[in-house]
């Protein structure tokens, strides 16, 4: 499902990002060579189980038609820390996994998301699967003091989902997305980017099921396949995530009620 490609050159760090992304080239001997920024293992929490959400997150999100830039697996080589004058970068590549996550550098008229930013009329839909999107994985990590989210003009980006899928067990007082109150962490002072934006508006939820619900197993199984045999100590916590969102798709409604109940 996702693009397997090799990084050639590293760039730069990026400018922002709590996990340090490289911007790389990769596919420098072929026809179509690409910028990706890539996440490395070793600069994620939970290592290449946060790798391997990004990825299962990604291929949701395309298969939504949510507005994620196109996700790669970039393999890096041994001997590119060798080149690398950026010492922590080198040092990261050696103590990574030799498999990346990739997401493909967006145009430069895109700009971070910023607290004066506003949910417009052209966005609104987009806004409102995203909203569902975020609650269903659980992706606590696009809220107002860290958005998580390009915008330019009425278009937007959503990046970054290492975070997605948390161990319910962690969390105190959990409850799945479809229940009441599975979802009050988005109305919260620093909650959900898109929330505030979405309340008080005439919202249509009526593509949203139909959406969901084209999602079947057997596509999940395809999101599971595309996890990379280097990262099988992942696949644990792939599993959990994916039963997950076929829970959540089996309750769609009810997500959609507290959707509708956090934003009323």
């Amino acid at each position: 499902m996702l693009d397997r490609i090799a990084a050639d050159e590293v760039i730069r760090r990026a400018t922002s990002g709590r996990t340090g992304p490289v911007l790389m080239l990769c596919g420098a001997d072929t026809d179509a060579p690409v910028e990706v920024f890539c996440k490395l293992s070793a600069g994620c929490d939970d290592g290449v189980t946060s790798l391997a959400r990004e990825v299962i997150a990604a291929c949701l999100a395309a298969d939504l038609g949510l507005p994620v830039p196109v996700p790669r697996l970039v393999d890096i080589p041994s001997e590119l820390a060798d080149i690398v004058t950026d010492t922590d970068i080198a040092a990261r590549l050696i103590a990574s996994s030799g498999v990346g996550f990739g997401s493909s550098k967006v145009d430069n008229q895109f700009n971070v998301w910023t607290t004066g930013t506003r949910v417009t009329d052209g966005m609104q839909a987009v806004a409102l699967a995203a909203l569902v999107f975020d609650g269903i994985i659980e992706n606590v990590d696009r809220r107002v003091s860290n958005p998580n989210c390009l915008v330019s003009g009425d278009r937007i980006r959503l990046i970054d989902h290492e975070l997605a899928f948390p161990p319910s067990a962690i969390i105190i007082g959990w409850r799945p997305p479809w229940q009441t109150g599975g979802l009050a962490w988005m109305d919260q002072p620093d909650g959900h980017i898109f929330c505030k934006g979405l309340k008080k508006r005439s919202l249509d939820f009526s593509l949203l099921p139909g959406v969901w619900s084209g999602i079947s197993d057997a596509r999940l199984q395809e999101y599971r396949a595309a996890i990379p045999p280097e990262w099988n100590s992942a696949l644990p916590a792939v599993d959990e995530a994916l039963d997950r969102v076929r829970n959540a798709r089996d309750n769609i409604d009810g997500v959609i009620a507290e959707i509708e109940r956090v934003v009323q």
